[in-house]
């Protein structure tokens, strides 16, 4: 089982190298207000941050400290792409789209994940994408779409550590599709997986329990 705390320190580097890029052409006289920068330490906090934690970190109380510092990443990848006209990395829009989601800007989230899949022509490859993106789908109620998102993580990751999320959504967007068989597969794909969710087994055999009900009125 692949860790759901794979770092994306390749994503910070390629800030860091875009942020020197553009530091290169400044004028030395240039004031510090002028420019947004993240330190070494605040890069390496948010190496980890990608949609995998979407619903696993709070961000009120104790967790303000980490809005504070998305919000500031949010900040600083926004005014270089700005500066660099969006000539940037692709992978910028993606940990960009990863942020906005963390902070549950949704159209933010889905503004910057669909300029990376108009970058990257191997983002079907991009587990952490393709999940990301299908949590904005499900926000929306865009049950088509994010089926599809959903079902292609679990095509290129069989193994994705957030596949019993996955399975939760997909039971819940087939209940509403009134595919019943669909559903109850997922709920139940769910409810054996032993890896951390949002809802606890208890919940998820209320669902499925919900789910009989409706076949039965139905």
């Amino acid at each position: 089982m692949k860790s759901c705390g794979v770092s994306l320190a390749a994503a910070a580097a390629v800030f860091g190298d875009e942020e020197k890029k553009m530091a290169a052409g400044k004028a030395s006289g240039e004031t510090k207000e002028s420019s947004l920068s993240l330190t070494t330490e605040e890069k390496e906090a948010l190496s980890g941050m990608d949609s995998r934690l979407f619903g696993f970190v709070s961000l009120h109380e104790d967790g303000a400290r980490t809005k504070t510092l998305l919000g500031k990443a949010v900040r600083c990848y926004e005014s270089l792409i700005l500066k660099a006209e969006g000539k940037v990395e692709s992978e910028f829009f993606c940990q960009l789209g990863h942020f906005n989601l963390l902070l549950e800007d949704y159209p933010k989230a889905l503004s910057a994940y669909q300029r990376y899949y108009s970058l990257q022509s191997d983002y079907w490859q991009n587990a952490t994408f393709l999940y990301g993106l299908g949590l904005v789908y499900f926000y929306y109620n865009a049950f088509h779409w994010a089926i599809k998102a959903f079902r292609e993580v679990l095509y290129v990751d069989p193994s994705f550590c957030r596949a019993k999320e996955i399975h939760l959504r997909l039971g819940l967007m087939f209940k509403v599709n009134t595919d019943y068989v669909s559903s109850l597969k997922h709920f139940q794909l769910a409810l054996i997986d032993s890896n951390p969710c949002t809802l606890s087994s208890v919940e998820i055999q209320f669902h499925i329990a919900h789910l009989y009900e409706t076949q039965t009125i139905s």
